[in-house]
């Protein structure tokens, strides 16, 4: 799941703002997609060489008042409000795209014990919801295990 997530923010996710001028391209896209990241405190067939330390990042985004007016007027009918689904969807890649960022300018190898929380507050006499998400965990720097520790583990 969180592999899809994170694949998900690099596709999506607006980038930071450190883009190239030739060809809009930016030095971290091509970094993040050798970071592991788990829930876990390990990764299997890996050691942990260093401890970095936590590493978090938050994203708060919002729609716009046209779409917070179509899906007030949707919901008195009832049903999935999509275009809140895809706010939520869309604020938790750019919160992964930027913890591996932050992990990565540590010089991490890998992200373990991530976390989500996740926080929306709406004004239901001015239109308008706004989403954040903190995406954090600890960065730090592993290897694959030596083939003879790999039975072990």
């Amino acid at each position: 799941m969180l592999a899809r997530v994170a694949r998900r923010a690099q596709r999506s996710a607006p980038r930071c703002a450190f883009s190239s001028a030739a060809g809009g391209t930016t030095i971290d896209e091509d970094r993040t997609d050798s970071l592991y990241f788990t829930t876990r405190d390990h990764i299997k067939g890996r050691e942990v060489l260093e401890e970095f330390g936590m590493v978090s990042a938050v994203a708060v985004r919002s729609k716009s008042v046209i779409s917070d007016m179509y899906v007030a007027l949707a919901g008195l009918v009832g049903g999935e409000a999509s275009s809140y689904t895809s706010l939520m969807n869309e604020t938790m890649a750019e919160a992964v795209h930027r913890v591996q960022y932050a992990a990565r300018a540590q010089g991490a190898t890998a992200l373990i014990n991530v976390r989500f929380d996740s926080n929306t507050t709406m004004n239901r006499l001015v239109f308008g919801m706004h989403c954040s998400v903190i995406c954090y965990g600890t960065a730090v720097k592993c290897r694959p295990l030596p083939p003879a520790m790999k039975n072990t583990l």
